[in-house]
């Protein structure tokens, strides 16, 4: 039996870690001993529903004391941590996942000889709205830990171009979901009564996804068509300033900020159009959500949006940072129900297709099998 580590640092439901669930419940019991690592310092409120689905598939939990989020003192001991974590349990592989886990992961599980060391990239720290000194700092820092493993797995092919010295040991495995877990198709035809199609956006509320930019777009929408809505669904450190962005453009009837719900599946129902103005994003699985709920999708131009949402046949895509460009486009699905329909239908044949739970678990386990 294989003892396997997944590294993370957030112990929350969230995409990279929603990941990590999926890969550990396509392995069997018999043949993976499953762990994950996360970081004890934290305080966000699906921890209890988190280790809970964790433990449901088989996974035994650990929590690291100096494993934290941001650079800072506790990094050499939580390396420290690590490497006497992998010493104890003599791990095959370890796996691990996102910028600060997959640089302290690395090096500690390469220095006590785990045999089989994989590291997922989910996005990287250096995008195009990073300045100069920072973004090669962390470029430096990807490249240098990326010499700690055996093989480097990206979500999408946009970020291959970064990792051209390590071809060798690079592939693209895109993200997946279980959609035979999802409600089937024909319960969600909801009937919808509202003269104008319905917005819907799901995520945090937080710089990458750059929720202002979207309330911008709803600000120009709103002189053409005074009734349209928007829901936001999701909390973050920019929920107070879009609340405020709302109250000081009067758009209040425009748009209901719902907060963070644990069950959205009500609101894909409701809704007719999906819009995400993200300044950077390597996957997307809302997107995946979105899709096989039937909403054609509105979003932006970057990294790897484009490999997930289809110009012009799932979706359409506009610059970052640009609500011009963005109302524009959904403007032309307000004013076009055909297009909505063909979208909607052609992004939900494409999620349920290519992006399923059990093509990715299957490339990983491929992996796995090296050793």
């Amino acid at each position: 039996m294989k003892k396997i580590l997944h590294i993370q640092v957030l112990p929350k439901l969230s995409g990279v870690q929603k990941i990590s669930l999926e890969i550990f419940k396509g392995l069997s019991d018999d043949k993976y001993e499953k762990y994950i690592l996360f970081s004890q310092n934290s305080d966000n409120g699906d921890l209890e529903e988190c280790v809970r689905q964790f433990e449901q598939a088989g996974v035994k939990i650990i929590f690291s004391k100096n494993l934290v989020r941001n650079i800072g003192l506790k990094d050499l001991p939580a390396l420290k941590e690590i490497y006497k974590l992998c010493k104890k349990e003599k791990f095959d592989i370890v796996h691990t996942h996102s910028t600060k886990p997959g640089i302290i992961g690395r090096i500690a599980a390469t220095l006590a000889r785990v045999p089989l060391v994989i590291h997922t990239v989910h996005g990287l720290s250096f995008h195009t709205f990073v300045k100069f000194p920072l973004w090669q700092f962390y470029w430096c820092c990807e490249m240098f830990a990326s010499l700690f493993c055996k093989r480097i797995t990206m979500v999408n092919k946009y970020y291959s171009k970064y990792f051209k010295w390590f071809k060798y040991k690079t592939s693209t495995i895109y993200n997946g979901l279980d959609f035979t877990k999802f409600p089937p198709i024909d319960e969600f035809e909801v009937k919808k009564n509202k003269k104008l199609p319905r917005i819907l956006y799901v995520g945090r509320l937080d710089e990458p996804k750059d929720p202002l930019t979207l309330l911008k777009a709803i600000k120009i929408i709103s002189n053409q068509y005074p009734e349209i809505e928007l829901t936001m669904v999701g909390d973050g450190e920019k929920y107070n300033e879009c609340v405020n962005y709302i109250q000081t453009n009067k758009l209040e009837k425009n748009v209901s900020m719902v907060g963070w719900k644990s069950n959205v599946s009500e609101y894909y129902m409701t809704h007719d159009i999906f819009a995400m103005t993200s300044i950077y994003e390597s996957f997307g699985l809302i997107f995946l959500e979105a899709g096989y709920y039937g909403l054609p999708i509105v979003a932006t131009n970057v990294e790897g949006i484009p490999e997930v949402v289809e110009q012009g046949k799932t979706g359409l895509l506009s610059s970052a940072k640009n609500p011009e460009a963005f109302s524009q486009n959904i403007i032309k699905l307000i004013e076009n129900e055909n297009l909505r329909k063909q979208m909607g239908q052609a992004g939900h044949e494409k999620v349920t297709t290519q992006f399923t739970s059990q093509k990715m678990v299957d490339q990983y386990k491929k992996i796995y099998e090296l050793i």
